[in-house]
């Protein structure tokens, strides 16, 4: 009876988790159609229905006064926001390609800008309450060669020649910054204020146990200090600067990674995934607490963002180009041929998706 209690409270535990990353992910979903929604309302464009998931309605509401419709469907895997005459020509005045096209493109980017925004909303208060990865100094060593050591136990490592030390992909960036002889400017942040230091690498010894305590002496070269990660929390201006860069960053890492897919140099099972993959990674995160979901949460909206601003069909991304030509043109391009390219890229990307998370869990 024991073990089937324990066992009984490990399957709940892991059900918690999945339905918080479902949650996550949804929310994700729902803040980039809601940028569609609020836009639209905002310029007078007519919404039809506006849906939370996919497949068969299980809740519906009408509003009697707008005629718009409320959905919950039973697949929680998307979203939409579903406007008059959005795939058709259309003779209402509030249809959507009757609108002119910056009215739009703006109802079109709305759901991408929403997502960025969620995103940095969510780094800034990350940055500020928990605190981004950076090397402190643990022990530092002196140097043979009579030279000054400048660093303390306890500096928390800033910045190493104008290059900030948090990184997204490796925190532990410090030794190849000052791989190269020559002086080198650190900034460190000692008992709350920042202090320049002027340093280059020199040779210095280190002593530790072995296994079978004898005192073992290395020789080395390099700052003569040993360090580790710490939280470094920021205040409200610095972290909201942070993350900007961190999006940047991301979206950096975005590009390098799919252009690795065509050079060989990354498997599409580990760089690429869909749907069950982003839960799956929530769920991880889940694990973890709440910094940690928030943090998925954030990388995965600014994700989000980036994919659905590509020009590829059945994106955001897709539909503003279509747009843009048409504003060159002066006139649109056949409306149901463009229904029939989002349509066609709706299905591909789900087929993708799917292929993505089989290669990604059995590839």
């Amino acid at each position: 009876m024991t073990l089937l209690a324990v066992d009984a409270a490990e399957v709940f535990r892991w059900i918690g988790y999945i339905l918080v990353a479902m949650i996550c992910f949804m929310f994700m979903i729902v803040v980039h159609e809601l940028g569609h929604y609020t836009a639209g309302k905002l310029l007078k464009f007519k919404i039809n229905e506006f849906a939370i998931g996919f497949g068969p309605a299980i809740f519906k509401h009408k509003n009697k006064k707008t005629g718009e419709v409320f959905s919950v469907r039973c697949i929680p895997a998307g979203g939409f926001c579903a406007f008059e005459g959005e795939d058709e020509e259309a003779q209402s005045p509030e249809a959507f390609n009757v609108h002119p096209v910056w009215k739009r493109i703006i109802v079109l980017a709305a759901g991408v800008t929403f997502n960025f925004i969620s995103a940095i909303v969510i780094l800034n208060f990350f940055f500020m309450g928990y605190g981004e990865a950076m090397p402190q100094v643990l022990a530092t060593y002196e140097y043979t060669d009579g030279a000054d050591q400048l660093f303390e136990e306890g500096d928390v490592i800033y910045s190493v020649d104008g290059e900030r030390m948090y990184s997204l992909l490796d925190a532990y960036k410090l030794n190849g910054s000052v791989s190269e002889n020559g002086v080198h400017e650190i900034v460190v942040i000692r008992g709350g204020e920042f202090v320049t230091i002027e340093t280059s690498r020199h040779d210095y010894e280190t002593t530790a146990t072995d296994d079978y305590g004898n005192e073992v002496t290395t020789s080395a070269h390099g700052l003569g200090i040993s360090y580790a990660l710490t939280r470094y929390k920021m205040g409200y201006g610095e972290a909201l600067g942070r993350s900007f860069t961190f999006s940047g960053d991301l979206v950096v890492l975005t590009v390098k990674s799919i252009g690795q897919l065509f050079t060989g140099a990354a498997e599409i099972g580990d760089t690429m995934g869909g749907t069950v993959t982003a839960v799956s990674a929530l769920v991880q995160l889940t694990q973890s607490g709440l910094p940690a979901v928030a943090y998925g949460v954030a990388v995965l909206s600014l994700s989000i963002a980036f994919l659905n601003i590509l020009p590829l069909p059945a994106l955001d991304g897709s539909r503003i180009l279509f747009a843009v030509i048409e504003g060159i043109r002066r006139k649109p391009l056949n409306r149901k041929v463009e229904a029939v390219i989002h349509t066609a890229g709706l299905f591909v990307f789900l087929g993708l998706a799917i292929l993505f998370d089989v290669l990604h869990f059995f590839g």
